[in-house]
Order: C-alpha cells, then sequence, then structure tokens
C-alpha cells in the first residue's frame, strides 16, 4: 500500500511539475526592451539628396527640359518646370525644416532591416516625431542618424556641410 501511495504522490508531483512548466511558459513575459533608433530626417534628407542615384535623376529631367526646350516644347518644359520646383520645394522643407524624409527612407527600405539588426533597434523614428517618442524613455532612445546617412555614400565635402546642418535648428517651414 505504502508503494502504490509513493507511486501516486510520485505521478501526482510529476504532473504539477510539468503543469506548472507548461503554464509558465505560456505566461505573458513583460515585453522586450523597446529600444527606439533616433534618426534626423533633415540629414537623412540632405544625404538622399545628394545620393549618386538622386543626382542621375535630377540630371535626367533637367536633360529632358533642355531638350524640350531646344525642340520648342513649351508644355513639357512647362510640366517639367512644375515637377522640378516641387521636388525642390519639398526638399528644402526635409533638409531645413522638420517635414518626413520619406523618399529617403523608401530608398533605405531594403537595406533596413539588416541595418535595424545590426544596432540593435526594433524601430526607427525621426527625432522630430514628438508623437511617436511621446512614450519611449530618452534611455531607449539611440541616435542612428550617421548610419543610416553612411548609407547613401556623401562625398567628404558633402558630409562636412552635412555635420553644420546638424547643428543647426530646423526652420519653422515644415
Amino acid at each position: 500500500m505504502k508503494t502504490t501511495l509513493r507511486w501516486y504522490s510520485s505521478v501526482a508531483l510529476a504532473v504539477t511539475l510539468a503543469m506548472s512548466a507548461v503554464a509558465a511558459e505560456s505566461a505573458p513575459r513583460p515585453a522586450a526592451t523597446d529600444r527606439v533608433g533616433l534618426y534626423d530626417s533633415r540629414a537623412l534628407a540632405y544625404a538622399h539628396f545628394w545620393s549618386a542615384d538622386e543626382t542621375r535623376i535630377r540630371e535626367a529631367i533637367v536633360a529632358e527640359g533642355m531638350a524640350a526646350k531646344a525642340a520648342g516644347d513649351t508644355e513639357k518644359v512647362r510640366v517639367l518646370g512644375a515637377r522640378i520646383a516641387a521636388a525642390q520645394e519639398r526638399s528644402h522643407r526635409q533638409v531645413f525644416g522638420t517635414a518626413p524624409a520619406d523618399e529617403a527612407m523608401a530608398a533605405l527600405k531594403e537595406k533596413l532591416p539588416a541595418i535595424q539588426r545590426e544596432l540593435g533597434v526594433t524601430r526607427l523614428v525621426s527625432k522630430w516625431d514628438e508623437s511617436a517618442l511621446r512614450d519611449v524613455p530618452p534611455s531607449q532612445r539611440v541616435d542612428v542618424t550617421d548610419r543610416l546617412v553612411q548609407e547613401f555614400g556623401l562625398e567628404p565635402k558633402r558630409q562636412k556641410t552635412l555635420e553644420e546642418l546638424k547643428k543647426a535648428k530646423p526652420s519653422k517651414t515644415s
């Protein structure tokens, strides 16, 4: 009888321990620390503007406009002029204000997951996006601006200008 009682006790203990282990595994755990990568959208927009790809695109549009002008196609000249003016206005708001650097982030889209893993951040947020940063304590913010800018391969001359830009306060034109 004692042997049977011990056996039942042992089985009951094993079942209890197993159930405790399963409960511990399925219990909600505190969320991992959410490290947020902050970037200066102005710096990113500037670097994107001067990237080789963007420079080629601008040069192609200008060449197309000059060819249209030489051919007397005033409508095409007008359309291209409006396109250039809109891009210039958007770029100005991004580089000198705090408008989102959407085009720059889109250009990096394929590389961002690897960069985030490399930097150990769960998401990227512009340092000017106060609403997105409202619940992120300063201790969980990591500046990733230089790493993102690096992807655009700025020339040293442009890099020097970028460093000055980062020190300046943004204008109110965003």
